[in-house]
């Protein structure tokens, strides 16, 4: 029988995660416009990196976009499982991303710092108050998705990384303003950088999991293999391995140790409605009796 785990499998709506991701990007690429325009003008290295650093999120989203669609790809006798995995590796491509992108917002902080000049507090203030709001509205076209989907979830926090980023640009720039310590605007940005690689580090561990064929963060082995020793007629479970097949797909392999043959159909049925409940949508069982030695090595 199987139990409520609230782990169902996520149902993610094709044309709804198309039109996010688009309208993320549109929005993000004119906000590009905008600060390169007035960070020249005015002379605003903070605009100008900022800027810089929202070129490389638009990329993420172009790469998890670009992902999202391989999923589409059906199998074929040289992909058996189609492009799926693509979708991870893209994820690990976004988190690398962001990761320059931290080293690029500290060390432009650094430099503000040590070499700290007059900047038009107004301009930036304003500027850096659309990013909040264009960066916080497209990060939440993506907040109910980023649980079923690593790629959903790097493409929500580069958009809430710029969020703050733009949220310390104007916090800087009123300090400014109203004091005159330039200097501000530096600490500021490493203060942000902080806080997105925090972020960051979840999402990096996640992709280098998944590419290596581990067990996803979000399953835990023992509990699987206790829920499954559960269902009637099950002796005994071992060589149990779970992977991710994509950003959004996990799938399992076991040997299942029956007590009758005949009881096989209804086993498999109640194993895989359970391994459902835990997001695993692709399992592939072979059963044994119990009287049954088990040649292969390597037993978890």
């Amino acid at each position: 029988m199987a139990h409520s785990h609230n782990h169902a499998p996520p149902t993610l709506n094709s044309k709804d995660i198309n039109r996010s991701f688009l309208i993320g990007i549109a929005l993000n690429a004119a906000y590009v416009v905008i600060e390169l325009f007035y960070g020249w003008k005015i002379g605003s290295t903070a605009l100008l990196s900022d800027a810089v650093h929202n070129i490389g999120d638009i990329s993420g989203l172009l790469l998890a976009f670009l992902a999202f669609r391989l999923l589409r790809f059906k199998p074929n006798s040289v992909f058996t499982y189609g492009l799926k995995k693509g979708s991870v590796l893209a994820s690990f491509i976004n988190s690398i991303l962001l990761a320059f992108a931290i080293g690029a917002i500290a060390w432009e902080g650094v430099r503000h710092i040590l070499n700290p000049h007059n900047i038009n507090g107004n301009i930036v203030m304003i500027v850096a108050a659309i990013g909040i709001v264009i960066n916080f509205s497209s990060a939440l076209l993506f907040r109910n998705k980023k649980k079923d989907d690593l790629n959903i979830k790097a493409a929500y926090w580069h958009l809430m990384a710029d969020a703050l980023v733009s949220l310390g640009v104007v916090i800087s720039g009123l300090i400014i303003k109203y004091t005159g310590w330039n200097l501000v605007d530096g600490i500021a940005a490493i203060l942000v950088a902080l806080v997105i690689l925090g972020s960051t580090w979840s999402l990096f561990k996640d992709s280098i999991i998944a590419m290596m064929d581990g067990v996803p963060s979000e399953i835990n082995t023992h509990e699987i293999t206790s829920h499954i020793k559960e269902v009637a007629g099950v002796a005994g479970v071992h060589h149990i391995h779970i992977w991710s097949m994509s950003t959004n797909e996990n799938a399992l392999t076991s040997h299942i140790v029956v007590e009758d043959l005949n009881d096989i159909p209804r086993i498999k049925s109640d194993i895989k409605e359970e391994l459902k409940e835990h997001n695993i949508t692709h399992s592939t069982l072979e059963f044994e009796l119990i009287e049954e030695k088990c040649l292969e090595k390597n037993k978890l």
